[in-house]
C-alpha cells in the first residue's frame, strides 16, 4: 500500500510539474536579473545626463557663497564669459559661426531628449533612488548654463559683426525652455514615485526632496 501511495504522489507532481511549464523559478537567479535591470537602467540614465553636460568649452567654476562675500573668488577660474570667448576662438570659419553654434545646440537639445526617454522610462524601474532625481536636476542645472553660453556668445557674434538669424536664436531658447520644463516634469514624477513607494514601506514618512524642478 505505501508503495502504491508513493507511486501516486510522485505520479501527481509529475502532472504538477508539466503544468507549470517543466521548471521551477529560482528566486536568486530572479533576484539577480533584477539587481542587473536596475544596473542596467541606472548606467543608461547617468550616461544620458553625462551626454547633456559635455559642452564644447571648458567647464565654468561657480563662485562659492564665502568667495562672494569676501571677494576672494580667483582670478584663474573659468567664468562664463571665459568660456564664451574660449568657444568662440574654437568656431570656424568666421562669418558662419553662427551656424557652427546652432548645430552644437541642437546636438545638446538632441541629448537632452534622450535623457528625457530615459528618464521616462526610469519611471518602471523596480527600484528607484534619490540620487536618480539628483542626475536629473545636475542635467537640468547644465541646460540652463549651456543655453546661457549659447545666447551671450550669439550676442557677442552680432556685436562682433557676423550674422545671426534671430529667429533660429529664439527658437533655440524655447526649445531649452522646453527641455527644462520637461526633464523638470520627470524629476518630480520620479520624486512622486520614491515618496509613494516609501509610503507604501513605511508609516508617516517625511517628504523626501524639495519638488518642482520645471522652472525654466
Amino acid at each position: 500500500m505505501l508503495k502504491r501511495g508513493s507511486g501516486l504522489v510522485g505520479g501527481f507532481a509529475a502532472f504538477v510539474l508539466l503544468l507549470s511549464g517543466g521548471c521551477a523559478v529560482n528566486p536568486l537567479t530572479s533576484q539577480s536579473d533584477a539587481r542587473r535591470e536596475v544596473v542596467a537602467e541606472r548606467e543608461v540614465l547617468a550616461d544620458a545626463v553625462k551626454a547633456v553636460e559635455t559642452a564644447p568649452w571648458p567647464r565654468v567654476e561657480e563662485v562659492s557663497f564665502i568667495s562672494r562675500i569676501t571677494g576672494a573668488a580667483s582670478d584663474d577660474r573659468m567664468t562664463r564669459s571665459k568660456a564664451v570667448d574660449v568657444y568662440l576662438e574654437a568656431l570656424q570659419p568666421e562669418g558662419a559661426r553662427f551656424f557652427m553654434l546652432a548645430g552644437d545646440a541642437n546636438a545638446n537639445l538632441a541629448a537632452a531628449d534622450r535623457l528625457l526617454a530615459a528618464a521616462d522610462g526610469a519611471l518602471a524601474a523596480p527600484r528607484l533612488t534619490m540620487n536618480d532625481v539628483v542626475m536629473l536636476e545636475t542635467a537640468i542645472q547644465a541646460l540652463r548654463e549651456n543655453r546661457q553660453i549659447y545666447v551671450n556668445a550669439a550676442k557677442q557674434l552680432e556685436k562682433d559683426g557676423e550674422p545671426v538669424d534671430e529667429t533660429r536664436l529664439n527658437a533655440i531658447r524655447d526649445s531649452y525652455a522646453s527641455a527644462i520644463r520637461e526633464l523638470g516634469r520627470s524629476a518630480d514624477a520620479l520624486a512622486d514615485k520614491i515618496e509613494q513607494d516609501s509610503t507604501e514601506n513605511y508609516a508617516a514618512p517625511e517628504p523626501l526632496h524639495r519638488r518642482n524642478f520645471s522652472g525654466v
